[in-house]
């Protein structure tokens, strides 16, 4: 009986669902990771719209010249004003003038269009769910992409309807781009795979607020003050809905969030309930190797087999000394992002430089996108021409089974 005792305090708890998952294996970084991250996407796509730029008005000259030559005036032909020319047609400056937008604008701008798609689904009164995940998705494939190549605007919609597809509250194209105004079911849907091979397939979101629910109850259930309870719920959500305008889902994990939200809703409420958690653990007799997370065997460092090690860091189990200053920085990344909303004025000053900072490859209106898409007809008309030639004649009896 002593030895079955010994060996079930040193069981390892069962794994928990988010330590399985992509998200905690795939999606969580540093902070240090997190700004690296953006600054090389940004220098990268920096320099290659300054290159593409460059082409492109070498492809408008190029344009230009024959319909100059064409367009030569007569006598009977009246001047077009040049102010009326510039107006309706303003020409690119230089590439080396172009303002480029900066890690700091990119997410200016994408923070502004995080909060459209909480307005967006508050209106449309998508579950909160669905809201969370697409706001996630929004936030993951500018880890992958630049808003230089690709506009927040045209990117949180699909993001949204792929929402309510993962959520099970899924909607006709139709209907769903039908309540937008100037959206149409083709543009939604011309970014879903695009959206979808940034998020690498990985619909599934483990989001804050669903543990904020698992943390009231077990709080109710170590008999904290209901009252208490009842009273700082609400100020904890509000916290946790505005953590996702911030990056912390990408540095933390939903608990610690949950845990740091209802932290700042009521801080003497969370001690009690880390003081009746320690006291739970010294009864049943568990350490720190029976809370890690484990889907085998633990090596000597208390690290999962398999896993990086800044994997291990960010996702282990925290015991009480250490869950303050993790809760800390949680705080404190939300209440920096409260201090510091969204300026309109700034987002509007970044969009309107966005006009000749974004690749004019993804530009339908740009000389480059017309060369690129001619060429690729081109090449299309040859594969179907050079098809035709390899088809058997058509007196060929064989030509009826191809």
């Amino acid at each position: 009986m002593a030895m079955s005792a010994s060996t079930s305090s040193t069981t390892a708890a069962p794994v928990p669902l988010y330590h399985l998952s992509s998200q905690y294996r795939s999606w969580r970084y540093s902070e240090e990771e997190l700004a690296r991250i953006r600054t090389e996407l940004n220098e990268k796509a920096v320099a290659r719209v300054r290159n593409l730029w460059e082409e492109e008005q070498s492809s408008r000259k190029d344009e230009s010249a024959p319909k100059k030559a064409a367009e030569q005036p007569t006598l009977t032909d009246e001047p077009v004003p040049a102010a009326a020319t510039t107006a309706t047609n303003p020409s690119p400056p230089a590439p080396s003038e172009i303002q480029y937008l900066t890690v700091q604008d990119e997410q200016a701008l994408v923070t502004y269009y995080l909060t459209q798609v909480a307005a967006m689904c508050g209106a449309f009164k998508y579950p909160e769910i669905v809201t969370a995940t697409a706001m996630t998705y929004l936030k993951r494939f500018y880890l992958r992409n630049t808003c230089m190549d690709y506009h927040p605007k045209n990117i949180m919609l699909t993001c949204v309807y792929l929402a309510t597809k993962t959520e099970n509250c899924s909607t006709s194209i139709d209907q769903f781009a039908g309540r937008i105004p100037n959206a149409s079911p083709a543009d939604i849907l011309s970014l879903e795979f695009l959206v979808s091979q940034s998020l690498h397939f990985e619909y599934k979101v483990h989001h804050a607020h669903v543990a904020l629910n698992g943390l009231t109850l077990d709080m109710q259930s170590a008999g904290l003050d209901a009252a208490a309870i009842t009273t700082a719920l609400p100020r904890a959500q509000s916290y946790c809905r505005f953590s996702r305008l911030t990056s912390a889902e990408l540095v933390y994990s939903p608990s610690q969030i949950a845990l740091a939200c209802f932290r700042l809703a009521d801080p003497t409420l969370v001690d009690q309930w880390l003081d009746a958690k320690e006291q739970r653990r010294q009864k049943t007799g568990k350490g720190r190797a029976a809370t890690i997370p484990s889907g085998g065997a633990v090596d000597g460092e208390g690290r999962l087999p398999g896993q990086p090690e800044r994997a291990q860091q960010l996702g282990g189990e925290l015991e009480q000394a250490e869950m303050g200053p993790v809760l800390d920085k949680v705080q404190a990344t939300i209440v920096h992002g409260q201090k510091h909303p969204v300026d309109k004025a700034r987002v509007k000053e970044v969009d309107l430089r966005l006009r000749w900072a974004r690749n004019p490859e993804k530009d339908p209106n740009s000389a480059l996108f017309k060369k690129r898409k001619a060429a690729e007809e081109a090449e299309r008309g040859e594969k179907e021409k050079a098809k035709a030639a390899k088809r058997p004649a058509a007196t060929d009896d064989s030509s009826v089974f191809d």
